[in-house]
């Protein structure tokens, strides 16, 4: 090659390198510019996008929730590194993650803030992610430390800081179960300070008008709708904290689902039952149906207070209302049952542990208490009638008819409804009484056979249950049924002597002697041979009365119109005077009666 070629060659080869190396340096400017937030992102957290996705697709175990939290830590870095670039103070060594020429690119094309949000997207989906599959979350420290400012906030009373460390909690550490309990307190204080505010603006509102100040009071009562609008959003949230704690939880060897679901429900009725009553009664029902044994006393009672409302709302039968009645205190019972047995297993033990023992017995104790509650509400209701009472309890027999406690609860709202003379209150009296002999279970089984007027049986029964007796009281009431008895089978003479037996074991108690002028009332026809003797039975049968109404108010009503029926029956004055049984003379009634009285007409 000459002289001349050679030189064309080397100039037109040093033109294409200039033209090479010009069009690659635009290629790599290009491809450097071209490379969006998104594209960097994924090339700094490939591990993020592959190994540990916090879409759910990728489990968390034990022995990698270290390898999340680092990839958590990473992001922190990332943003570190924005928040360095962008007050002017990074350089190529002191970054972590990026370049420094990435993130000038980036702020030169306007980009910087979408790699900021990005990154910020991922810290927060990290956060919430690993909340929701370990109790400390991202970081245990951060948890703990926030869980620690609520409580303070919560002590200082400084709720405004409270609802913000407690909505940090609730986002970020749903399985931190701590922080529910105190998510609680805080909430129902809200509701009680709006409801306070909504109460206090309702009455100045009023106050304006009655001032005829018009505009002030409907500013007021604008500002009271809205308080009220707030105190709503509030009752929403405690709701909200429940489901969360469900969905969490919800497997909690002691608070969990069942329990759960009847604290929801009293919450629902404590706040709405005027406009959610079913939602609560549902909620309710279904806590102490799950927890059975395990339900709590007050989610039982809130449960009953419920049924009651639906029943009075008729949006359930009184059959219902039965069901929900055994549910209630079959719950109870058997708590309460379980409660003692731990005692006693306790109290076996060489040291046993006082603090447990005393919870226990609270607990039983509140048992008792509810079920003695719901008892006497359920009883005492027009809704417990033997047509309904019956087919209820029956129903629930063939189960618990091994259950002394259970035929205890349904023998003696039976006898108190009066509802004795059916074939299934003697059912159960009969297995009572097999279970446990006592004086109460003799009593029982009495009733039905006197309602069934199998006096002989009746008459066992009440002498074995006032036999057994030992309280003064009670013995006096089973000497009474036992006089019926006698004056049924026209034993006379031992009814009376039951019925003073009676008397004589209760203060006060009138129903003996009321008893005892039905008798002489009764004999009046067969105790003298004259009209006049006949009928002065009448003036013993009204001292009886007036000793009755004397001692016992409670029986003045029936022993007024008794007297009222019996004076009429008084022999005549003409008569008297005839026989010269003047008014104010001593007269004794002969016959089995052998009673002194005075004479008067």
């Amino acid at each position: 090659m000459n002289y001349i070629n050679k030189l064309n060659y080397y100039q037109i080869t040093r033109k294409m390198k200039k033209y090479v190396f010009a069009i690659v340096s635009l290629f790599l400017a290009f491809n450097m510019n071209a490379q969006t937030p998104e594209e960097i992102f994924k090339t700094k957290y490939t591990a993020l996008l592959t190994e540990y996705k916090t879409d759910g697709s990728t489990a968390v175990t034990s022995d990698n929730i270290q390898l999340f939290r680092d990839q958590y830590k990473k992001l922190k870095d990332g943003l570190e590194d924005v928040d360095v670039f962008k007050f002017g103070g990074a350089t190529e060594d002191n970054l972590k993650i990026f370049e420094f020429k990435e993130l000038k690119s980036l702020e030169k094309d306007g980009k910087l803030a979408e790699l900021e949000t990005i990154l910020k997207s991922h810290v927060t989906d990290m956060k919430i992610f690993l909340g929701k599959n370990d109790q400390y979350g991202i970081d245990k420290n951060e948890c703990l430390m926030t869980y620690s400012n609520l409580k303070q906030s919560l002590k200082r009373k400084d709720y405004k800081a409270a609802c913000g460390f407690w909505r940090e909690m609730y986002k970020y550490y749903p399985k931190f179960k701590n922080q529910y309990s105190k998510g609680d307190v805080l909430l129902r204080t809200k509701i009680k300070m709006v409801t306070n505010e909504a109460v206090k603006l309702g009455e100045d509102a009023r106050a304006a008008q009655k001032a005829k100040k018009y505009d002030d009071a409907k500013k007021l009562a604008d500002k009271q709708k809205e308080i009220v609008a707030e105190r709503e959003l509030w009752i929403d949230t405690l709701l909200m904290i429940y489901d969360q704690r469900i969905k969490y939880l919800g497997n909690d060897k002691y608070y969990g689902t069942g329990y759960l679901t009847g604290k929801k429900g009293s919450y629902v009725y404590k706040y709405r039952k005027d406009s959610a009553l079913d939602q609560a009664y549902s909620l309710l029902k279904q806590s102490v149906e799950t927890e059975k044994e395990n339900s709590n006393f007050a989610i039982v009672k809130d449960f009953f207070d419920a049924a009651f409302d639906m029943i009075k709302a008729e949006k359930i039968g009184a059959d219902e209302l039965v069901d929900d009645y055994n549910i209630s205190t079959d719950a109870l019972k058997k708590n309460s049952d379980k409660m003692n047995a731990y005692i006693t297993k306790e109290k076996a033990k060489k040291s046993p542990n006082q603090k447990k023992i005393s919870n226990w017995g609270k607990i039983a104790a509140n048992n008792d208490k509810v079920s003695e509650y719901v008892t006497k509400k359920f009883a005492s209701s027009e809704y417990s009638k033997c047509e309904y009472l019956i087919p209820a309890f029956k129903s629930h027999f063939d189960k618990n008819k091994g259950d002394k406690e259970w035929l205890k609860t349904v023998t003696g709202i039976l006898s108190w409804k009066e509802c004795t003379d059916d074939d299934f209150y003697g059912q159960a009296a009969t297995a009572l009484y097999k279970k446990e002999p006592s004086a109460s279970a003799a009593f029982r089984l009495a009733l039905f056979h006197l309602k069934k007027k199998n006096y002989d049986d009746a008459a066992k029964y009440f002498e074995e249950a006032y036999t057994q007796e030992e309280n003064a009281e009670q013995k006096a009431e089973y000497y009474y049924y036992a006089a019926v008895v006698a004056y049924a089978q026209n034993k006379l003479s031992n009814a009376r002597s039951l019925a003073l037996k009676a008397a004589g074991l209760k203060e006060n108690y009138g129903k003996p002697y009321i008893l005892i002028a039905k008798m002489y009332a009764g004999s009046a026809n067969n105790c003298g041979t004259t009209k006049f003797e006949k009928q002065a039975v009448y003036w013993v049968a009204v001292d009886k009365l007036y000793k009755a109404k004397s001692i016992d108010p409670s029986v003045a009503e029936e022993a007024n119109k008794l007297i009222g029926k019996y004076s009429s029956r008084f022999p005549s004055s003409e008569e008297g005077f005839m026989l010269t049984w003047t008014a104010g003379k001593t007269y004794t009634v002969g016959c089995w009666i052998n009673e002194s009285t005075k004479v008067r007409y």
